[in-house]
């Protein structure tokens, strides 16, 4: 066990109202990525990607119809994932320099509060019928409203609770993240788009609103509890801000190397959550690709049947998230997180064996048993590495191995499937990020880490 970490109370660890209003932040802003990014909202753009596609010339990429976007020829699949990446490249390059300024003046919760009111607004957005770069549009900016926001996010747990109770907190976090997600996912398909998952997806514009409605209601409860911790140091002007955050980033670093297990553990961070990443991201392709609706393997299922193996995810990562938080609390985080890789090598080992639809709801379910907790449990071991009054800088770092991660691991998958031919062989090969975030991971030392973070004191120049 790392450090020694006492035993936490459940109730004791939630109940403040900061930590209660923090974690409503993660129920609400769920409901967006889960529905808009990951379910509806995609499958919205594709389908009116593809009617602008048909009222056009007839344009083709393969057997895909495409559209002639400044002399490129572009698909629905190929426009969504561009603008889910530049999202994510916008949100990774920013991110470190607003979160020294955030640091520098204290302003982490004012910063949370933008990004969500820009997430938020965009996705009210969609309730208006757009062509498909409006919708489009309005998607990337509402992924940078959330993506950017959970940096502060994130930021805020190292201030709102000590060591020994981040793994409980963030867990809980994560886990009612997940529920609320599913709520809204479930409210979704059954109240206002009941033949969503066919080939049209019919009007969803409803569902748009009802998702900003919720983001934004709830978030009020976090903005009405969570507070801002005074600045370090104060610098005259935006200007003198700007300049001041800029040199503390710089200084930051380079001086990366006073906090080597916090840069060892994000390195490790990188590798095994690029397995996560790729892994969840291609889980409805192989599944189409591979998963058969009965033992006659006669037919492939469709987006329908997939539907269930989602919600299954949802609802598993719930409990899930909380015993991996319990795990952190009686065992340490590195072995929560060890625990977790394994269950992730199980379950691409046993996607090499599976056929059937009902062998791929068990590999969901799994999938869930650990997915939140991975997240949860290395986010409050990363918050134990940083120094004080420098966490919205770091987390910034923590988001940029993330989006390096996400855009890694999915070139890999994708050259092996060229190479090889085969989604199996290719998801076989995630085998080896988690080996290696594992090995790296061995060699973070969490107590010299926690010391180290300890003697910075708030906001210590490197």
């Amino acid at each position: 066990m790392e450090s020694g970490l006492p035993k936490v109370s459940f109730w004791k660890t939630i109940a403040p109202r900061e930590r209660l209003g923090w974690v409503v932040y993660d129920w609400a802003n769920s409901a967006f990525v889960l529905c808009v990014i990951t379910v509806i909202g995609s499958a919205y753009f594709v389908g009116v990607f593809g009617a602008a596609a048909r009222e056009g010339p007839p344009l083709r990429v393969g057997e895909a119809p495409a559209l002639d976007f400044a002399g490129i020829l572009l698909t629905a699949e190929a426009a969504w994932s561009f603008l889910i990446a530049a999202s994510a490249l916008i949100v990774a390059l920013s991110s470190p320099l607003l979160g020294a300024i955030a640091d520098g003046i204290g302003a982490k919760k004012r910063f949370l509060q933008v990004y969500c009111a820009v997430g938020v607004a965009a996705t009210l957005g969609l309730w208006w019928g757009w062509p498909w770069w409006a919708v489009g549009l309005l998607i990337l900016i509402g992924n940078i409203g959330f993506e950017g926001g959970n940096v502060y996010y994130n930021a805020f747990l190292p201030e709102i609770a000590p060591p020994g109770e981040r793994d409980l907190l963030s867990s809980v976090g994560y886990a009612f993240g997940y529920l609320g997600g599913v709520i809204v996912l479930i409210a979704a398909l059954l109240f206002f788009v009941p033949d969503a998952m066919v080939a049209q997806l019919g009007d969803v514009h409803d569902v748009f609103l009802v998702i900003g409605l919720w983001w934004g209601g709830f978030a009020l409860i976090t903005f009405a509890t969570v507070r801002d911790r005074p600045a370090a140091r104060k610098a005259g002007g935006l200007g003198g801000v700007i300049a001041e955050a800029w040199r503390e980033l710089v200084r930051t670093v380079r001086g990366i190397r006073n906090y080597p297990n916090a840069a060892l553990f994000l390195l490790a961070f990188l590798f095994y959550n690029d397995g996560i990443a790729t892994l969840i991201s291609n889980a409805t392709p192989y599944a189409l690709q591979n998963i058969y609706l009965d033992s006659s393997l006669t037919e492939k299922v469709g987006l329908s049947q997939l539907i269930p193996a989602i919600i299954i995810v949802q609802l598993v990562a719930f409990p899930g998230s909380l015993f991996c938080g319990w795990l952190a609390t009686r065992f340490g985080e590195k072995a929560a997180i060890y625990f977790t890789l394994a269950v992730f090598t199980g379950v691409v080992a046993y996607g090499q064996v599976i056929q059937l639809i009902t062998e791929f709801y068990v590999m969901s379910a799994l999938i869930g048993l650990v997915l939140g907790g991975a997240q949860a449990v290395s986010r409050a071991l990363f918050a134990s590495l940083i120094p004080e009054g420098k966490s919205a800088e770091f987390f910034a770092f923590f988001a940029l191995s993330a989006k390096f991660s996400a855009m890694i691991g999915p070139l890999v998958y994708g050259l092996l499937l060229l190479l090889t031919g085969s989604t199996r062989a290719a998801l076989l090969s995630l085998v080896i990020f988690f080996i290696v975030g594992g090995g790296l991971l061995a060699l973070v030392d969490v107590t010299e880490g926690r010391e180290q973070a300890r003697l910075a004191g708030p906001a210590a120049k490197t």
